[in-house]
């Protein structure tokens, strides 16, 4: 069982992602600020990081940087969410070191296949 943090201000697409979680067994955590998540990355190191890109109106992806510029995080795989622009997202959050970028809405099954990708099973 993974331990899943799944970032987005928007509390019904962080009840949608967690629900795709415990489908396939996994803990979630949630956060809804940029702040948030670094401080539960850094606390409960998850095993995977779901992340919106634009969160309270402004683009998040120095998050990553702050995450793979950090010891106790910077292996933790990050898969970003975007409503924005998906060729130009998509191509930044991967030079940043996202290891995948879907546009929003995801559709379950992707979001599903997502998380057996790049969350242990154990």
């Amino acid at each position: 069982m993974a331990n899943i943090l799944f970032v987005d201000d928007e509390p019904l697409t962080r009840t949608l992602l967690t629900q795709a979680a415990q489908i396939l067994g996994h803990n979630s955590i949630t956060a809804s600020t940029e702040e948030e998540a670094l401080s539960l990355a850094n606390d409960v190191r998850p095993d995977l990081i779901v992340t919106d890109v634009n969160l309270n109106g402004k683009r998040s992806l120095d998050m990553i940087d702050q995450l793979h510029n950090a010891a106790e995080t910077k292996s933790i795989p990050i898969v970003t969410l975007s409503a924005l622009d998906p060729l130009e997202i998509q191509a930044e959050a991967a030079a940043r070191g996202a290891v995948a970028s879907f546009e929003k809405p995801i559709r379950l099954q992707t979001l599903l296949e997502v998380i057996r990708a790049y969350a242990p099973a154990n």
